[in-house]
């Protein structure tokens, strides 16, 4: 008679383990879904701590510039950038109401960055460096060789009117010149990375790279007159 209740009893504890089984599968799926789950968000802290750690660094520049610099600066935060492709500018969180003018200057801690074209109450419109309608009165810093450096809308701008005989080298530091309107003297422009001719073969051209990228500027200052 215990004979015949083996084959159940055998039956019943396979049953037994196959549930057990699906029940072990299921609980490992939900713990592998909340890992991910948890993965994923530490990740993201991980992001955000990474985004903080780099803004502080850029402010406490930022500040370190203003506090060692002679200009009375006013610190501006981009929130938006021109869509256009036939021009180049940034809106920042300032305006009139902060006492920014059209003409003021606008540079980061590392050079030049353009120029403020339109102001409304609590933002304003910066036209960049490498825009083509901007013309920058400048030096190179080692010869005193004058020339004017305009933007192409790429990540360089041209030195043009220069001489043929003159005294530039890849390398040379470009800084603005007193002969500006607009910037102060001696603000940093960018370094020479290339020269060329002019199609008349009369002058000679340097291609400069900007002090500042450009295309990633979040912090800003006004030089305020």
């Amino acid at each position: 008679m215990q004979s015949a209740f083996k084959p159940h009893l055998s039956f019943i504890g396979l049953i037994k383990r196959e549930v057990l089984g699906i029940i072990f599968y299921h609980r490992n799926m939900v713990l592998a879904e909340k890992l991910q789950n948890d993965i994923a968000l530490l990740r993201w802290k991980l992001f955000d701590l990474r985004e903080l750690v780099q803004e502080n660094t850029r402010l406490n520049e930022l500040l370190n510039f203003k506090q060692k610099s002679p200009l009375r600066l006013l610190a501006t935060r981009v929130i938006g950038r021109s869509p256009d492709s036939w021009s180049s500018s940034v809106i920042i969180d300032k305006g009139r109401h902060n006492g920014i003018k059209p003409g003021m200057a606008v540079v980061s801690f590392k050079g030049l960055v353009g120029s403020i074209i339109e102001s409304a109450q609590n933002t304003a419109k910066v036209l960049l460096i490498n825009d083509p309608n901007q013309g920058i009165s400048s030096i190179v810093q080692r010869s005193r060789q004058e020339g004017l450096v305009s933007g192409t809308l790429g990540t360089n701008l041209i030195m043009r009117y220069l001489p043929d005989d003159a005294d530039i080298v890849i390398g040379d530091i470009v800084v603005t010149s007193a002969l500006s309107q607009v910037y102060p003297k001696g603000l940093l422009v960018g370094r020479i990375v290339n020269i060329g001719r002019e199609f008349s073969g009369l002058n000679r051209y340097a291609v400069v790279k900007p002090a500042v990228d450009l295309s990633n500027v979040e912090e800003l200052l006004v030089i305020i007159p």
